[in-house]
């Protein structure tokens, strides 16, 4: 039931980052969409962690309408679960405005060098791995960011883990 339970979770938890938890420091503030300038980087990719082993780092993510995140750099692959949707705008490491979309449902990335490349879906324009973003909506935004710290994606994180888990199953009973 444990197992099920956490193949599930994992399947609704989906995408990636890099920086050891212990070494992020502190998210710093960004606030280029007011002055246009530059944001120090860091590797807050989501507001906390949620849990993380070796392989996973999974974040929650909230932002209150008006609130922006630092500006951001993506190491791994990752997939996102917008739990609460909201109209969302991008803005690149330079601090310009890039774009603004509806964040909303399953979306994941691979990372491609400076560039983000959206898995399964085209977007019309190009996402940076530095970037931060503003929750331009009405509602509070909401989401599940699951990180793979080995190149693996969610679906094959999951595969290895019912391998090691089968594994583990028969040699208990040994």
């Amino acid at each position: 039931m444990q197992r099920l339970l956490l193949i599930s979770f994992c399947y609704v938890v989906m995408a990636v980052a890099g920086i050891e938890t212990e070494k992020l420091g502190e998210s710093k503030p960004c606030a280029c969409d007011e002055d246009g300038g530059k944001c120090v980087v860091d590797g807050y990719v989501g507001s906390t962690v949620l849990y993380e082993d070796d392989a996973v780092r999974v974040w929650n993510f909230t932002l209150a309408p008006g609130e922006m995140t630092s500006m951001h750099r993506h190491d791994h692959d990752y997939r996102f679960v917008a739990i609460k949707p909201t109209q969302l705008e991008v803005y690149g490491e330079d601090g310009s405005r890039l774009f603004d979309f509806r964040a909303e449902g399953v979306l994941g990335f691979k990372v491609n060098g400076d560039f983000l490349e959206p898995i399964g879906v085209e977007l019309p324009w190009p996402v940076p791995r530095v970037h931060a973003a503003k929750n331009i909506g009405d509602d509070d935004y909401y989401e599940i960011l699951f990180e793979s710290k080995q190149g693996k994606l969610p679906g094959e994180y999951l595969n290895s883990m019912d391998t090691s888990i089968a594994q583990e199953e028969e040699g208990d009973e040994l």
